[in-house]
């Protein structure tokens, strides 16, 4: 990032602004349709109306909590999401947002805004993308026990 060799990239500066949310309501048919039209694998849930965040349903979560129990494709968002999606804040550096990942062993964090509704989606391969040795050992770290910090405080965010 020219200009920025100073600076610790932030969320915000690699997160991915186009953010398409769900209701507890819909069903997973419809989220699995816009996941495909989105080319995303995973959606945060909205409060209808309020639009703060309740959770986040991924690819994952339909193929073993729908298609693998044998529910139908009308079955609401609610009964298989993924409750209290992890957020992360647009002004938070990479190395933080890595972190929050390898201990939770996720490879997505919403991006809220201060009304904490979602701004956004970092993913592990964004950080990758600015970052490989850092997008590497949030890799590394799938699977296997949460790194103590020090473990990535060699690696410039």
């Amino acid at each position: 990032m020219a200009g920025h060799e100073d600076k610790p990239a932030r969320v915000g500066d690699v997160m991915s602004r186009q953010v398409f949310t769900v209701s507890p309501t819909d069903t997973a048919q419809s989220v699995a349709r816009l996941m495909a039209e989105a080319g995303v694998g995973a959606l945060p849930v909205e409060a209808p109306g309020v639009g703060t965040i309740l959770g986040i349903v991924t690819d994952r979560d339909i193929l073993t909590s729908v298609v693998a129990k044998g529910l139908s494709s009308s079955t609401a968002v609610f009964e298989f999401m993924t409750v209290s999606a992890e957020c992360c804040e647009e002004g938070d550096s990479l190395l933080l947002a890595a972190q929050k990942m390898h201990d939770l062993q996720i490879r997505r964090l919403v991006v809220v805004d201060e009304k904490r509704h979602a701004a956004g989606i970092i993913a592990l391969a964004d950080i990758a993308r600015v970052n490989p040795e850092l997008g590497g050992l949030i890799l590394d770290g799938m699977n296997r026990p949460a790194a103590e910090p020090a473990q990535l405080e060699g690696v410039s965010s």
